[in-house]
Formats: structure tokens, C-alpha cells, sequence
């Protein structure tokens, strides 16, 4: 009588606890440690419906395993912000040290060594100069833009995988706040700056820009006017919080909150918003009615693909007897026809309509895949997308061969995704983001990643949303190598991070947590001892009332262990 009364209080204090901080009593995450390192485990408290545990029940604490902690989607989130970053510092106007402003840049730095070549291009100009070894920026910046943005958004679009539960995606407020905070630093750059395109950092000696800015002299960002330099790198969060609310019916029927018919009007959302930039293009786009008519096929087919993957699909549901990795496959064939080989453009000379049409539909489609091919690990059955390709990886050295990009640097329109004329020379381009996104996701299955601290995952946010003025701080100092302001923006954010660290201390609702969290992990015990002596007023005056006499000691504070364990 006594211990479960004992049992009963401790599970009213949990339920009460919990409930007092979320309509659904937020979840406890502690490690499964019968199952894999990377595992968690969700404690969820379901009272009954008079407020009280259901003592008929075989727990009213139930424990639900979830998925895993994809530690991989932290780690290359900050990988691909560092790369932003280098190509904003390389693009920021440093004529010497590894940037680059021109449409085009060949390396052949190694050949000037050889004199037959320099006699031959420049007529015995360098004839006897040391050259100087090749720049970093070369060859970084044509190898990662061709998986860089794709593979952030894929990351943006599983990362929403992991957390949706229906309805509309959350977290869309923090990032308009997020915009809206990157913006105004922005904008303080460019109205402290002399706001003249030519008054970049190599000329921030001339009369046209000396001494008429009223902090700086220059602009790292203002070639493209006023309106450029304020939206500047927070394009990608404002692209992301559309591609969010664009694409909830879709998450809903992959999800299974909505039926497939629901996948219908997703197909006129997409359509409607390609064929509105399409139109506004005007001359650029050399066929609007073809462009359209091909979006719409294209578009029809991957959607048909979606439906196929959602619990509702009944008779369009993936056939058992396919791999299920094919089905991915298949989205990634139409997202690349889709992103490659249409033509929207002969070519891109700036920043309009078809280009952002461009952008968005390829971009998106990598965010979609993100959202699929991480779905398909999280659900009830385990992970669905069993190896295919990968059970062969040696054929992989051949793929690679033939999607790799070229190290010579050609500009193809604008920095963020080039546009290549060919098609041929786009869907190849375009392939090779797509077999680095299903390589590292595939490694992601069976190698195990370290959680990403703290502090790193803090200073991703922050160094994208401040590395502008950190960029522009370190080039008014006198800093005129790519790498070094590079590698100081970074360590500045990491510093700043760690004293925010240190100097912030928890809420009391984080504290609280946490000590329950690790007397649940360490101590059941002294918790079970807690909760018992909690307890011994209690039983005593109920068993003064009922006349039972004095509660029994033994294994009280053993079964609230126990309960608490």
C-alpha cells in the first residue's frame, strides 16, 4: 500500500513537472544505450484524461524511440558556410592574394616556369619572373561551387525532415528575425561606405572614394547597387522561408498528415511561381511556352514520384518488389533534367527574373530531396533505402571521372550557380552536386559523426549572418589576403561564440532540466530518495486518517528508485 502510493506520487510529480512546461509535456531526451551511440530515446508523460496516471495502465511513463541525432547535417552546415564565406571574401574586390573579379581565370600559373610558354603568351613579358605559386581560390572555388549551395539547401531540407510533425514547418519566425538582423548589418555597411559601385577595397585610394564614406571607403558587396549590397548572403534565408511555406502540402503528404490528392495543389504552387519569373523574364528567356510546357511535365513526374512515397498512395505506392533507393534516384534524374537541361536562358549577364527562376527551381529541388532521403531513415519500419549503388562503391572512381568540374575558373553568369551554355556541360556540372549529396549521405548510414560542439554550431549562425562586416573590419586594417581575412573572420566568430559561452549562463528552465536530466542519467537513487522522503509526510497522514498506523519503510525509497530509474 505504501509503495504504490510511493509510485503513484512519483509519477504525479513527473506528469506535473512536465506538463507545467508545454501543452504535450515536453520530452526528456536521455541515450538509449541498448541501441546504437548515435540513438535517442523519448520519454513522453500521458496522463489520463482526470489529470492523474492511469493506474489500469502498464506505464504512464512510455518510452518511444525516435530518430537518430543526424550530428552529419551540423558538421557539413558549417563546412558549407565557411565556403560562402571564402568565395564572398575572394569576390570582395582584392585585385592580389587569391581573389578573383574576373569572367574568367585559367590556371596555368605552373606554366609560366617554362619559357617556351611564357614566350608564347605574353611575348617574353615574364620572361625571367618567378610567377608565384597558384591561389587557393582557384582551385577552391571551382571545385566546391559545384556542391556548395546545393548541398546547404539539402542540409536546410533534411534538417526540417527531423523535426516536422505536420502542418506548417516551424522555426519560419526565428529565420524571417534571423533575415531581418542580417539585413540592417547590411544595410549599415552600405550606407557607411561612399555607396558608389566603383569604390571597392582596391580602390579605396582614389579620389572617387577616398575620405567619402563615413566609416569605410569601400563596399565588399556593392557592384550590383544598393539593393544587392543590403540582401547580400541573406538571399539564401529568405529563398528558405518560401521554399518552407511553399512546400508544406508536400511535406504533409510525405509525412502522411494529408492525402496524396493534396500533391495537386502543390503542383500549381510550383507551376504558377516558375511561369510568373518565366514571363517576367521577358527577352531573356528565348521560349516562355516551352520552358513552361517542359516545368510542367517535369514538374507532373516528380510529384507523381512524391505520391508514390507517401502511407496514402494506395495503388501509387512504390512497388515492395523496387528498391526503395531507386525511387530516390529517379527524383534526383527529374530534378536534374529539370535543373540542367532546360534552356531558360542563352545566357546569364545579370541578376533577373530567369536567373532567379533558375536558382529556385534547382535549389528547391535539392531541398525536396533533402526532405525525402531523410524522411525515408526516420520512419517506424527503420531505414528504407537499403544500398543499390553503393553495395558497388568501386564503380564510383568512374562517376566521379566524368562529373568532376574543370579547375579553370569561368564565371557563367553569376557567382551563386554558374550557367553554362550547353546544356550537356549543365546536367554534367549539375550531376556531379548531385553524386556528392547521395555519396555523404549514404556514408552518413553507417559511419558514426561526432556530435559538432557547441560553440562551432553557434558560430556557423553567426558567422553567416556577421561575416560582412567581419570581412570589411579586416580589409580596413590593412588584411589583403583571401585566406587570411578567411581564416580570421572565423577565428573571430569562434572567440565571441565561446565568451558567449561562458558569460551567458542558463535559464532556470534550462537548469531545471538539466539537473532532472542527469539525476534521471546518474543518480535514480538519490532521486528515488528525494521522492520517497517527499512522500513520507504524505503517506503518513493518509495512513493516520485511514487508521492503518505508520507507513512501512522497506523499499519505499527503493521502488521510487525504481520508478525514477
Amino acid at each position: 500500500s505504501g509503495g504504490r502510493r510511493t509510485a503513484g506520487l512519483a509519477e504525479r510529480l513527473l506528469v506535473q513537472w512536465m506538463s507545467q512546461r508545454g501543452a504535450e509535456a515536453e520530452a526528456l531526451l536521455i541515450p538509449n544505450e541498448s541501441s546504437s551511440r548515435n540513438t535517442w530515446s523519448k520519454i513522453s508523460v500521458k496522463p489520463s484524461e482526470d489529470g492523474a496516471s492511469d493506474p489500469q495502465a502498464s506505464s504512464s511513463v512510455q518510452t518511444k524511440e525516435i530518430s537518430e541525432r543526424l550530428h552529419f547535417l551540423d558538421w557539413l552546415r558549417l563546412l558549407m558556410v565557411l565556403g560562402v564565406v571564402y568565395a564572398h571574401i575572394a569576390v570582395s574586390g582584392l585585385e592580389g592574394g587569391g581573389g578573383f573579379g574576373q569572367t574568367f581565370l585559367i590556371d596555368d600559373v605552373t606554366l609560366f616556369y617554362y619559357q617556351p610558354y611564357r614566350d608564347f603568351i605574353v611575348a617574353g613579358k615574364y620572361a625571367g619572373a618567378d610567377h608565384g605559386p597558384a591561389p587557393y581560390s582557384n582551385r577552391w572555388i571551382c571545385i566546391i561551387r559545384q556542391w556548395c549551395l546545393p548541398l546547404l539547401f539539402w542540409v536546410s531540407g533534411a534538417a526540417i525532415s527531423c523535426s516536422y510533425r505536420g502542418g506548417c514547418p516551424r522555426g519560419i519566425d526565428r529565420l524571417a528575425v534571423f533575415t531581418m538582423i542580417g539585413m540592417a548589418f547590411n544595410a549599415g555597411l552600405w550606407f557607411s561606405s561612399p555607396q558608389n559601385k566603383y569604390c571597392q577595397v582596391s580602390h579605396m585610394e582614389t579620389p572617387e572614394c577616398f575620405g567619402k564614406g563615413l566609416l569605410f571607403d569601400f563596399s565588399i558587396c556593392g557592384q550590383g547597387g544598393w539593393w544587392f549590397a543590403i540582401l547580400f548572403q541573406m538571399w539564401y534565408t529568405i529563398v528558405l522561408g518560401i521554399l518552407m511555406l511553399m512546400n508544406w502540402p508536400m511535406f504533409g503528404v510525405t509525412q502522411g498528415s494529408l492525402r496524396p490528392l493534396w500533391l495537386v495543389l502543390q503542383f500549381f504552387i510550383n507551376i504558377l511561381t516558375y511561369g510568373f519569373f518565366i514571363i517576367a523574364s521577358g527577352d531573356v528567356c528565348p521560349d516562355h511556352g516551352t520552358v513552361l510546357v517542359e516545368l510542367g511535365v517535369l514538374e507532373a513526374l516528380f510529384q507523381l514520384l512524391v505520391a508514390s512515397n507517401s502511407p496514402g498512395a494506395g495503388r501509387l505506392a512504390w512497388p515492395e518488389r523496387l528498391p526503395y533507393r531507386l525511387l530516390h534516384y529517379l527524383l534526383a534524374g527529374v530534378a536534374l533534367v529539370q535543373f540542367g537541361a532546360i534552356r531558360y536562358a542563352d545566357e546569364f549577364l545579370h541578376i533577373g527574373p530567369a536567373y532567379i527562376a533558375y536558382m529556385c527551381i534547382g535549389f528547391g529541388r535539392f531541398f525536396h530531396l533533402g526532405f525525402l532521403m531523410t524522411f525515408a531513415r526516420r520512419g517506424p519500419s527503420g531505414d528504407r533505402a537499403q544500398p543499390l549503388m553503393s553495395s558497388c562503391w568501386p564503380v564510383m572512381l568512374v562517376l566521379f571521372t566524368f562529373v568532376s568540374p574543370s579547375t579553370n575558373w569561368e564565371l557563367a553568369g553569376m557567382l551563386t550557380y554558374p550557367f553554362f551554355r550547353s546544356a550537356r556541360d549543365r546536367c554534367v556540372y549539375i550531376a556531379g552536386a548531385f553524386v556528392v549529396t547521395f555519396c555523404l549521405e549514404r556514408l552518413s548510414r553507417t559511419v558514426y559523426c561526432r556530435p559538432l560542439p557547441d560553440v562551432l554550431a553557434n558560430t556557423s549562425l553567426f558567422l553567416y549572418l556577421f561575416h560582412p562586416v567581419m570581412i570589411t573590419v579586416l580589409l580596413q586594417v590593412g588584411c589583403r589576403d583571401v585566406v587570411s581575412v578567411w581564416i580570421g573572420s572565423f577565428l573571430i566568430s569562434v572567440l565571441l561564440m565561446c565568451m558567449q559561452v561562458h558569460l551567458c549562463s542558463r535559464t532556470p528552465r534550462e537548469a531545471e532540466r538539466a539537473g532532472l536530466r542527469a539525476a534521471l542519467m546518474a543518480k535514480p537513487e538519490a532521486l528515488g530518495q528525494q521522492i520517497s522522503s517527499s512522500a513520507s509526510d504524505s503517506e503518513s497522514e493518509s495512513d493516520v486518517e485511514e487508521g492503518d498506523g505508520p507507513a512501512q519503510p522497506d523499499g519505499g525509497p527503493k521502488r521510487a528508485a525504481a520508478v525514477a530509474e
